[in-house]
């Protein structure tokens, strides 16, 4: 039971980092929120290496925590920019799609396909490309939902990177895992946000702008201690429903409204993560 709590609190996490970072970015800058948020993180991640004092990572390993790093913070950027032109429940679980990677590298690494598998792969395919329909309505609401879902498409790419790279390395030592990976995750943001950059101070509503960051380590946290205690075949279902807390906030805060053939994309796309990560 307490494995179950531990992932349904990752889910949330997730899902609450990815409806306000986008929302705090319409009140500010995106690349000040993302910096922002990035920088807390990293330093909620060097706590937890020196609370957790273990080696350092390997030469090799480094180095593909640092590609992590690169990936989520493609993923991060993607999202944003695709929370920004479009609805963000599609933008959610489009950008969600970024578990077919590590699939697909399984695959490639001779692991088998179960038909759970394949089934959710061609759900969570189709379900993105019903999603993906713009109405004419939409396009006079948001400002480009066509560069919406190439962003969001970008940023899937980008976090299955992620969630490739990290497994590997992190039983090496989590904690400098998740620091290394963030290292190169801040680093990309400053290459993308200092020529964008008009005004960064740090004040009172940093501390707003730093919870999308530290909810998405906690997030992380919550996710290891789940599979830790519980079997990984059913926390990592429960973890992978994130989309559902952002989805359901933009619909029912923002008040976002979905056609027949969105809505059905969206359970698609999301059924299609859950049989995936069955």
């Amino acid at each position: 039971m307490l494995a179950i709590a531990l992932a349904l609190g990752s889910s949330a996490c997730y899902g609450v980092s990815n409806f306000l970072g986008p929302q705090l970015s319409k009140r500010h800058t995106l690349v000040v929120v993302l910096l922002t948020s990035q920088l807390a993180a990293l330093a909620a991640c060097l706590l937890y290496v020196l609370a957790d004092r273990s080696a350092p990572l390997s030469g090799a390993s480094t180095a593909v925590a640092a590609l992590a790093g690169v990936g989520n913070a493609g993923g991060l950027i993607g999202f944003y920019r695709a929370a920004e032109l479009g609805p963000l429940s599609v933008a959610a679980p489009i950008g969600a799609l970024g578990a077919i990677v590590p699939a697909l590298w399984g695959l490639l690494g001779g692991e088998a396909l179960t038909a759970l598998e394949a089934i959710g792969l061609v759900m969570a395919i189709g379900g993105a490309a019903l999603a993906a329909r713009v109405t004419p309505s939409e396009e006079v609401v948001y400002a480009n939902p066509r560069a919406s879902v190439l962003w969001a498409i970008g940023a899937a790419v980008s976090f299955g990177v992620f969630l490739t790279a990290l497994p590997e390395v992190s039983d090496e030592s989590r904690s400098w895992s998740l620091l290394d990976a963030r290292i190169a995750l801040v680093l990309v943001l400053l290459a993308y946000a200092v020529p964008r950059l008009t005004r960064f101070r740090l004040g009172r509503e940093s501390a707003l702008l730093a919870v999308p960051g530290l909810l998405l380590v906690a997030g992380t946290l919550l996710y290891t201690l789940a599979a830790d205690r519980g079997q990984l075949s059913i926390v990592s279902v429960l973890g992978s429903l994130f989309p559902v807390f952002t989805v359901g906030l933009g619909v029912i805060l923002l008040g976002e409204r979905l056609s027949v053939l969105q809505s059905a994309g969206v359970a698609a796309a999301l059924t299609g993560i859950v049989l995936i990560a069955a």
